[in-house]
């Protein structure tokens, strides 16, 4: 059985869908029903993703609830951040003018 790496959130990290089809797989494998698998979960996050987790727990009564709160919370974060990470690592070619460094850029990240 595979095992799950816990996740804090950090955008440097797996991205939340990944995360949650593995341990919806594992969960499914288990046959944890919903109020399980939502406390179970707190043992595979950690750092703000955790923080986030319990400050919120109470608000969670499935897991179809839970799973959309997370990729609500984190999809977002890790999305944005993989694309200014993309865009710090964007560089202007050595003939290419400002204009169409700049036209380039714009049209990649719309």
């Amino acid at each position: 059985m595979k095992k799950i790496m816990e996740f804090s959130g950090d955008p440097n990290e797996l991205d939340i869908d990944e995360w949650l089809f593995d341990l919806t797989n594992l969960y499914t494998v288990m046959k944890l029903c919903d109020q399980a698998r939502i406390l179970e979960t707190m043992g595979k996050l950690t750092g703000p993703a955790l923080r986030w987790y319990q400050e919120n727990l109470q608000s969670f009564h499935s897991w179809e609830e839970t799973e959309t709160a997370l990729r609500n919370r984190f999809k977002e974060f890790t999305s944005t951040s993989q694309l200014m990470q993309d865009l710090f690592n964007t560089y202007q070619m050595e003939n290419e003018s400002v204009i169409s460094f700049y036209e380039n850029v714009i049209r990649r990240y719309r």
